[in-house]
């Protein structure tokens, strides 16, 4: 009589992996769609802060003497440099 030899299944760590992608997947997309809400409901004032600010820079003087130069840089805004980097 021969020994049995007995089979290990292989199907439990398939579904352990598949199972494990589908929660990063669903984690993902619930993340995903949460800061997308988030984004949406931010009021967007940047377009209208970034046209005073493109605007501003044209209107620098393209003299390159140091009272010019002082001139532009007490006229120019840079209170709100880091604006962007809070939204």
């Amino acid at each position: 009589m021969e020994p049995q030899v007995q089979r290990e299944s292989s199907i439990g760590p398939i579904v352990g992996v598949i199972v494990i992608l589908l929660i990063i997947v669903v984690g993902g997309l619930y993340f995903w769609h949460e800061r997308s809400e988030n984004i949406a409901a931010q009021p967007d004032n940047t377009a209208a802060t970034n046209t005073a600010d493109v605007q501003a820079v044209t209107t620098q003087s393209s003299s390159d003497d140091t009272d010019s130069i002082q001139a532009d840089l007490d006229a120019t805004n840079v209170d709100s440099v880091d604006a962007g980097l809070n939204q």
